[in-house]
């Protein structure tokens, strides 16, 4: 059951957003412990996330299923209301290092966590 807040933003309880994305109430509460997730808090003390939340609970099972540790995974997406011009510059310097680097291993590594980057900035523009 999708909830409306007072603003009439949608929002999902622990269970509904588990049900939705294919995965345990356990891991939803691991990525919000882990700051992946965001939530709101009622005035019941419900953890509440934005319909939204799908979208990310999915990015973060793909990005684990490619071999991200979920440490990575927390440095890769991208919360609401970041600053993208910073994740830019961040992919650009990214570049330069690529450029600049004879370790496959490190270019490899770089080119891995762009792309995700740069996923994750397609993501928010649709």
């Amino acid at each position: 059951m999708v909830w409306r807040d007072e603003i009439g933003k949608d929002l999902l309880k622990i269970g509904e957003l588990a049900r939705l994305t294919g995965v345990t109430n356990r891991t939803i509460d691991y990525y919000t412990n882990m700051q992946i997730l965001e939530f709101e808090r009622t005035a019941s003390n419900y953890r509440m996330y934005d319909v939204t939340m799908v979208e990310r609970v999915h990015q973060i099972e793909e990005l684990k299923a490619r071999g991200k540790h979920l440490n990575e995974i927390r440095q890769i997406i991208i919360p609401e209301g970041s600053d993208v011009q910073s994740q830019i510059k961040t992919l650009e310097q990214d570049i330069k290092h690529i450029i600049e680097s004879d370790n496959l291993e490190q270019i490899k590594q770089l080119a891995m966590k762009d792309l995700a980057v740069v996923k994750a900035l397609l993501l928010l523009l649709h």
